[in-house]
């Protein structure tokens, strides 16, 4: 096939990958069965205890500051830890697509049309970073309006821009990860029972049930060095800042700047790693070397698996 031939191939597989996903009912549920979690303990527990843990940590101050003001910090957390899990649980299940394929032969499908290999796995891929990206912003953007509504919006369109951006590193991230495991499933219960595994654990792992900082500092370090937790924890810094600092302000130095200091280690900004801390530069190379990472582990893995079943 030419490169012309090759790229119309492509894009129609992408479209199609998307159109699947999109009309997998039971794989959309999934892909929001953490958020539903996260929302609901939220909602039932840990919202009262943040509060609880705000006030006392303001003592004799917390008058000074109104509901509004220390609810966006709290409200802040939640987003992130919304479109956190989102990145990597939409990723996972959008590459369902590529599972049922196998089940059905229809990759063998493609074998018998002349489609390069390297351009189906490109189409897989591609189509779960887009789904993902897709399912994330609209949780993001629903967020935003979440926090505008509840009265502490502290944000420039510079920083709704980079939110959404690093939703795209999160989906291209968590849909290059995942893409090597689920290479190894050939059934969708298989990849069900992995994907509700995945999808209990990441709320731990990026800190949307209980702030990282609860854990010890080994845990603290293990979880950071996930690539997922590392991206939400850029998006945690982006949500979360604007919303301490405006507190602060209005705290008007009274407190020594105590209050934002504590939010801050409380909340992991920045995430401790090996008793250090990464600032968000750090973290974006550090992203951006596992996604390579990932690609060349993906293209070795592809190569050796066509290989046998040539």
């Amino acid at each position: 096939m030419t490169a012309k031939k090759n790229l119309r191939a492509f894009k129609g597989m992408t479209v199609r990958n998307i159109k699947v996903y999109g009309k997998d009912r039971i794989a959309l549920l999934l892909s929001l069965l953490t958020q539903l979690i996260v929302l609901g303990l939220f909602l039932l527990f840990i919202k009262t205890s943040i509060m609880d843990m705000m006030n006392n940590s303001l003592g004799e101050l917390k008058n000074l500051l109104s509901k509004s003001d220390t609810e966006a910090i709290v409200n802040a957390w939640l987003v992130a830890g919304v479109a956190g899990t989102s990145m990597v649980t939409a990723s996972l299940n959008s590459l369902s697509v590529m599972v049922h394929d196998k089940m059905e032969r229809i990759d063998y499908d493609y074998q018998a049309a002349a489609v390069k290999g390297r351009t189906v796995v490109m189409s897989y891929f591609t189509g779960a970073a887009l789904s993902a990206f897709i399912t994330s912003a609209i949780l993001l953007t629903a967020g935003l309006i979440f926090i505008a509504v509840s009265g502490g919006f502290f944000y420039s369109a510079w920083d709704i821009a980079a939110l959404y951006a690093i939703v795209l590193l999160g989906s291209v991230s968590g849909s290059m990860i995942l893409m090597l495991f689920v290479s190894f499933f050939k059934k969708d219960s298989t990849l069900s029972a992995f994907g509700i595994l995945i999808s209990v654990a990441i709320g731990f792992v990026v800190g949307a049930y209980v702030p990282v900082s609860e854990f010890s500092g080994n845990v603290q370090t293990a979880v950071n060095l996930v690539p997922g937790s590392q991206i939400t924890a850029i998006m945690r810094c982006r949500l979360m800042q604007p919303a301490i600092e405006n507190a602060d302000k209005v705290l008007n130095g009274v407190d020594n700047h105590t209050f934002a200091k504590s939010m801050n280690e409380t909340f992991s900004i920045p995430p401790k790693v090996f008793g250090g801390e990464m600032d968000i530069n750090a973290m974006l190379v550090y992203s951006l070397a596992v996604i390579a990472l990932f690609a060349v582990l993906n293209i070795v893995f592809f190569k050796i698996s066509s290989k046998r079943k040539n």
